[in-house]
């Protein structure tokens, strides 16, 4: 027996599932950039506020003006050299 047609579950959308996690495309793309009220990542507590959290449960932008003088913990992500280190040596063929 073939399964019924399933619409898409944001509300007051009537379009077919066909995006994925019971959305249509429109609004899976929607949750997969946060946008979403259950985004797929946990958002900011600030009312209204659905960027990424970076910490203490709220994104860079509350947290410098609930914390000031604070920094948030930078993410593990390799940076290019800082301006006043040596550059590596180059090697040559």
């Amino acid at each position: 027996m073939p399964k019924p047609a399933q619409t898409c579950k944001h509300d007051a959308c009537k379009v077919p599932a066909s995006g994925g996690k019971g959305y249509c495309a429109r609004h899976y793309a929607a949750w997969k950039r946060g946008a979403l009220p259950k985004s797929r990542y946990k958002t900011c507590r600030a009312e209204g506020c659905h960027k990424r959290v970076t910490a203490r449960g709220r994104c860079e932008e509350h947290f410098a003006r609930d914390y000031p003088g604070k920094r948030a913990p930078q993410a593990a992500e390799t940076s290019p050299a800082s301006p006043g280190s040596p550059a590596p040596p180059r090697l040559e063929n």
